[in-house]
């Protein structure tokens, strides 16, 4: 493991405290909204490490990373280390004419950008009810394509943006077809964009039924869906029931099936599927990433953060040794750890 990704790492778990200088300079560039107000998992400053590594990190004052200025350059300061590293311009500053008042043109609730992706959430709040996820804390609704439409434009006006992904929340069975409805859409109205789908375990109308998988994956790959992310998450049944029940209910072993039969439909490189580390054992993780090698996808390791005062940040140790071994079980199915964007990586290992 490099320099660099160990940086990351601590970024990821430690947070970042900015000394007051460089407050005052980044308040003066991006205003008063400098970061990304976003989910649990992706709000924080946008970094560039140099060397192709990305990152979002929280504010946190008690933090030893520490991003200092000088002449106009940051520098983030580690114990007895210092770098010079590159904040990510936010979009809301990059699209003209909403710098000010981008929260009243656009809702970030339905889209949001980070780094060089959009996000599109055709469900506000989310079906499932996971106990860490800050995003069943939102009342449960379905937008409408016309509001995801205009709101995308937007954000498309900053040129940086190359591909989108089509996000949670999750589903009730009876907005599948919904669902459905907006994938056709956006993948047919944007053809110049590569469009990724998160999704569940499902077919048309149900998420069990097996009998549907082959038929519906098949669907978005016509469509001109590029590729899918389908998080697994926790591979441990007993503590998957305990923080995730719909997942546990729609079970390990539907997960498995429709990644195999995703990854034969899109190929490896397109599909990939979520771990949280730190929320079970690391004996469960690394089983969890073999599986999903074996599947012929590629697993992501997302460091867990903790929400409502469940659990804590995993340690710098544990983050280390899930990477390495994960990496050395990725490279014997000769696969890579997802994402394959490197800006996209900004909050996974």
């Amino acid at each position: 493991m490099c320099d660099l990704q160990k940086t990351k790492i601590s970024l990821m778990v430690n947070g970042i405290n900015i000394d007051d200088k460089a407050m005052q300079y980044i308040k003066k560039q991006f205003g008063e909204r400098y970061y990304n107000n976003d989910y649990v998992t992706t709000t924080g400053l946008m970094i560039d490490l140099g060397n192709n590594y990305y990152v979002t990190s929280r504010l946190e004052k008690k933090s030893s990373n520490l991003l200092t200025l000088n002449k106009k350059r940051f520098f983030l300061k580690q114990g007895n280390k210092t770098k010079s590293v590159s904040l990510w311009t936010p979009w809301w500053v990059k699209v003209k004419n909403i710098s000010k008042n981008y929260q009243k043109v656009l809702d970030t609730n339905i889209v949001n950008a980070h780094f060089d992706r959009a996000r599109i959430s055709p469900i506000t709040g989310c079906n499932n009810h996971c106990c860490f996820c800050s995003q069943n804390a939102e009342k449960y609704k379905k937008n409408s394509i016309k509001d995801m439409e205009k709101n995308l434009k937007i954000i498309l006006k900053d040129d940086r943006i190359n591909h989108v992904l089509i996000s949670g929340g999750s589903p009730k069975i009876c907005d599948l077809k919904y669902l459905t409805k907006v994938y056709e859409h956006f993948c047919k109205k944007f053809p110049k964009y590569e469009f990724d789908v998160m999704t569940m375990p499902r077919g048309f109308d149900s998420y069990t039924d097996r009998s549907q998988y082959y038929d519906y994956l098949k669907h978005l790959k016509d469509i001109g869906v590029k590729g899918l992310s389908v998080n697994l998450e926790l591979y441990d049944r007993k503590i998957c029931s305990k923080y995730c029940k719909e997942k546990y209910v729609i079970g390990r072993d539907n997960y498995f099936y429709f990644l195999k039969i995703a990854g034969e439909i899109f190929g490896s490189h397109h599909v990939r599927s979520g771990l949280i580390v730190g929320l079970e054992s690391e004996d469960s993780t690394l089983k969890a990433v073999e599986k999903i090698c074996e599947c012929g996808c590629m697993p992501m390791l997302s460091p867990y953060v903790p929400y409502k005062n469940i659990g804590s940040y995993p340690s710098l140790e544990l983050l280390y040794d899930v990477y390495n071994k994960s990496q050395k079980i990725i490279t014997d199915h000769n696969l890579n750890l997802a994402p394959l964007c490197v800006k996209c990586k900004h909050n996974t290992l």
